[in-house]
């Protein structure tokens, strides 16, 4: 442990040098994980600056859950989201989901390295979100209540 913590000061002094402010707690970080049909969910919240729990899905893909004043609202959100994970498994198309998923998780990481380590033209950055567009009507127009899971 004593390593670990010598590690993180001195990545901390690192980040500082660059121009971070650093709020480093040494306490609760946690990962939670769930096995579901031989189908691993992760979760992991923590404490942040301002006493209050994030929580994100780590597993099956990555997503920013939300932020929450007590743990119960945690554990309840996790409840819920496992209740739905179940079903979804059940489809026959989760397969078909995270494929989906994951590529629109490399595509908005690509758009990311295209901005950051180019000159983008102004009508790459307008097309791009016009097909964004396109996606959001597209699964907003496949939402119907009567089938929801």
């Amino acid at each position: 442990m004593k390593e670990v913590m010598v590690k993180q000061t001195m990545y901390e002094m690192q980040l500082k040098q660059m121009g971070a402010k650093i709020i480093s707690y040494h306490g609760l970080h946690c990962f939670v994980k769930f096995n579901i049909n031989e189908f691993e969910i992760t979760y992991s919240y923590n404490i942040n600056s301002k006493n209050q729990f994030y929580l994100q899905r780590i597993k099956p893909y990555p997503i920013n859950i939300g932020v929450y004043k007590e743990i119960n609202d945690i554990v309840e959100t996790i409840k819920a989201d496992i209740d739905k994970f179940r079903n979804a498994l059940q489809s026959g198309k989760f397969d078909k989901f995270l494929e989906v998923n994951t590529k629109l998780l490399e595509a908005a990481k690509n758009l990311e390295d295209l901005f950051l380590y180019y000159i983008v033209d102004e009508k790459v950055f307008n097309d791009l979100s016009k097909m964004v567009t396109e996606l959001e009507d597209k699964i907003a127009s496949n939402v119907d209540e009567n089938k929801k899971v």
